[in-house]
This record gives structure tokens, C-alpha cells and sequence, in this order.
């Protein structure tokens, strides 16, 4: 909805359903099997409305995808998988060279999807189909280069085991300034769980998960019993499940829209099913039911998770402020909230004449936001609160707005401002 203010009734400022079928959507996890070609890629792209892909494959076939279809794929430097130990592994100290030569091109915008621990195919967690310890040497150079190279390294880990735990735990301390995408929500194969998913958020700054894979696709939705439907609320028509809906509203700016089209036994029906019913080998309308389900979040937050975060972490594009309208007097007014903290809830008391957000960032770590406000409905002296506490502000005003810029603790915190 346009900034602009508006004679509209009250309720309509915050009433508007979030149109997410006419939201732009980057896809950040899709893979390229040889059964599947770019010109079919780019069809059911187009089908879906996707306008970038993020494409695990190996670097010729992704190279030319992307040569091809200018400004549709990007790609990482890929960590090939082999039977154990995964041949990236094997090729040791030469594939971290290689890894950096590719990097240098600037022609790779991150490293992975690597499997670092997969058990989905035989269900076996003591004997799984790949198990490479996250703090091998080799993968800690491969987050070094994360670090040096300012760009993201991505993984398949599932967090089913005490001493793969540990040494996981070890990887994500190893660098703080690497950027680390833990591919499928986490847990993949496990039962998805939004208080594990916060304690990660709380603890590691530059984290991020991608949906990829969680519509479970190798059998249609609703899939009960499924990590898809601990998402999708049943007896809601489908609906985001109201803790699902709180947690990635909370935590917008860290998750990725993903599809994991191409991945798996059934890789090309994943494709042919991606925004359509072509195959009975996969779910159908993949892009489609992910729509649907975050059309239940809040504008920004849905916009963030399809395209906003993967447009900022991959393509370095500035992140858009998180746009509200509130109402005052009978009309909508523009509110606009400019941060990298995950931004929530904004809300306005016009009685009190007092606005109240939710900023989340990771403990250890400063927040800031700066938030607009028209004049009309607030100007003169501010206060402004966090978790209740005062805090030190800085505001400009003139005829037509006022800005006010403040600094918070990590954490997840209510912040209050009032005139």
C-alpha cells in the first residue's frame, strides 16, 4: 500500500489483508539435476513469479544458467556431495584453494549447500548418509572464507545427535564474521521446534534459515503429522499456525524464502510441480502454498522472507524500511520504521498518543532504528522507552514529519514512544 495519507475508515489501516501473490519472491535454495534444464527453470520461474534463484549446481552448468538468463540465477561455489566422505572433503586443502579462486571472480555470491549431516534416507541417526563434523579444519577454512569474502556459507544440518551437536555448537563460534545459512528451517527431518529455532537467533547474529524443503516434498500437503503441518494450522484453512505466525513476524529479517526445487529423488518433479499440478511425483504448486501461508503475516515481514533479506545478504541491495499505516482522526498515515533489527508489531495508541514496536536482535549485539512519524499526529518533546526503561533519543522535526532515531540492547525488546 502506497505512504500516503488517506481519508479511508480507521479499521482499513490495519485491516488490509498481505497480498503476497503480487509480491516479488527471490528463490534462495533450487538445484539444477541433470534431468532438468535453465529454459525449464526459467518457465515455471516465470509461472511461479520468481524472479531470482538462488542455483546449487555444479559451477558449468550453474555458469551457464546464469550467462544465459541474466539476472535470474545466482549461484554459490559449490561443495559437491560424494559417497562418504562428501568429495569436497576428500579434495581437503586443493578445494579450499579452488573455493577462494572462485570467490575472487566475484561470479559467486556464497559457498554450500553443504551436507554436513544427513540422515533423511535411510532414518537411521547412528549411521547417517553423510556425517562430516562441523568442526573439521577444512569447513572452518570454508567459513573463513565466508568471513574474508563478506559473503554467506549455507548447510544441511540436522541437529539429531550429542557429539555432532557439539562440534556444530564449536562451528557456529568459530567466526564471527562469517554469514551462515542453516538450510531447511534446521531440522529438516525433525520436528520442527520455535523455541530451539529462538534460542539460535538469540545466540548467533548472523545466522539465517531457509525454508527449503519443509513442504515436505515428497507428498502432497496437508501432510499431517508433517513439520508442513505444524506450519499450516488445518482446522484454519491452511492458515499459518498463530506461534509460527508470532515467531517469523519476531524474526523477519533472518529466514529465506526457499523451495528446495531439483533437490532429492524426485528433483524434476519438484520443478514441473513448482507453480503448477504436472506430476503426481511431488506436491503440487510449491511457490503457491508458501504464498498462501505467509499472506497470513504482516506486510513487511512477508516481504522480507520472499525477496527483502535474500535481496540484501546476496545481492548487497539497501534493506527497504518497514512501512505502516496508523490511524489518527479518521485517516491512514504513513509510519516508517528504518533498521537491520528484525521490526514487528507497530502499533498507535491515539488516546495516549504513544506508538509501540518489537525490535529483535541477538543478545551481545546493539540494535538502532529510526522511525518517521507525519507531524500531524506527532510532534513537540519525545520520550521513548525500552522494556519500560528510558532512553536516550535523537529527533528532528519539521513541518511535515518527525524523525527520531534510538539505540537498543540485543534481545528481543518493546520499544514505546510517545509525545
Amino acid at each position: 500500500m502506497e505512504a500516503s495519507a488517506t481519508s479511508t475508515p480507521n479499521d482499513s489501516c490495519t485491516s488490509q489483508p498481505t497480498d503476497t501473490g503480487h509480491m516479488g519472491v527471490f528463490d534462495s535454495h533450487v538445484h539444477m539435476p541433470s534431468t532438468v534444464s535453465a529454459s525449464l527453470m526459467i518457465s515455471k520461474m516465470d509461472e511461479a513469479g520468481v524472479s531470482v534463484s538462488n542455483l546449487y549446481a555444479d559451477s558449468q552448468h550453474a555458469l551457464e544458467a546464469m550467462s544465459r538468463y541474466p539476472g535470474r540465477f545466482i549461484t554459490f561455489a559449490d561443495t559437491p556431495d560424494s559417497p562418504q566422505p562428501s568429495a569436497w572433503l576428500t579434495q581437503g586443502q586443493a578445494f579450499v584453494t579452488s573455493a577462494e579462486g572462485q570467490l575472487r571472480t566475484g561470479k559467486y555470491y556464497g559457498i554450500g549447500e553443504a551436507n554436513l549431516r544427513l540422515s533423511d534416507k535411510n532414518g537411521n541417526v547412528s549411521t547417517p548418509d553423510i556425517n562430516v563434523q562441523a568442526d573439521t579444519p577444512i569447513w572452518l577454512q570454508l567459513v573463513d572464507l565466508s568471513a574474508r569474502y563478506h559473503v554467506p556459507i549455507s548447510f544441511h544440518f540436522v541437529p539429531e545427535d550429542a557429539t555432532a551437536n557439539a562440534a556444530f555448537e564449536m562451528m557456529l563460534n568459530h567466526n564471527k564474521d562469517a554469514t551462515l545459512i542453516w538450510c531447511h528451517l534446521g531440522f529438516n527431518s525433525m520436528t520442527l521446534n520455535s523455541t530451539a529455532l529462538n534460542d539460535y537467533l538469540l545466540r548467533y547474529p548472523k545466522l539465517y534459515f531457509d525454508t527449503a524443503g519443509i513442504q515436505n516434498m515428497q507428498s502432497p500437503p496437508p501432510q499431517f503429522n508433517s513439520n508442513w503441518a505444524l506450519l499450516a494450522n488445518q482446522s484454519d484453512n491452511g492458515k499459518l499456525n498463530g506461534e509460527w505466525k508470532r515467531f517469523f513476524e519476531t524474526w523477519n529479517s533472518r529466514f529465506l524464502f526457499g523451495t528446495d526445487a531439483g533437490g532429492g529423488g524426485n528433483g524434476l518433479e519438484r520443478w514441473l510441480n513448482y507453480a503448477g499440478n504436472t506430476s503426481d511425483g511431488a506436491p503440487s504448486d510449491a511457490v503457491g502454498h508458501w504464498k498462501s501461508l505467509f499472506s497470513s503475516l504482516e506486510h513487511n515481514a512477508a516481504r522480507n522472507i520472499l525477496s527483502g533479506n535474500a535481496r540484501a545478504l546476496f545481492l548487497k541491495e539497501r534493506r527497504q524500511p518497514y512501512n505502516y499505516l496508523v490511524s489518527s482522526g479518521g485517516k491512514c498515515y504513513p509510519v516508517s520504521v528504518s533498521s537491520n533489527s528484525s521490526i514487528s508489531g507497530l502499533a498507535f495508541d491515539q488516546g495516549t498518543r504513544t506508538f509501540t514496536f518489537t525490535a529483535a536482535d541477538s543478545i551481545g549485539t546493539a540494535g538502532s532504528a529510526t522511525i518517521t512519524i507525519p507531524a500531524t499526529i506527532l510532534n513537540g518533546s519525545f520520550t521513548a522507552r525500552v522494556d519500560g526503561r528510558s532512553i536516550q533519543i535523537k529527533d528532528t522535526s519539521n513541518a511535515t514529519h518527525t524523525i527520531i532515531s534510538l539505540e537498543y540492547a540485543g534481545g528481543i525488546r518493546l520499544i514505546t514512544l510517545g509525545g
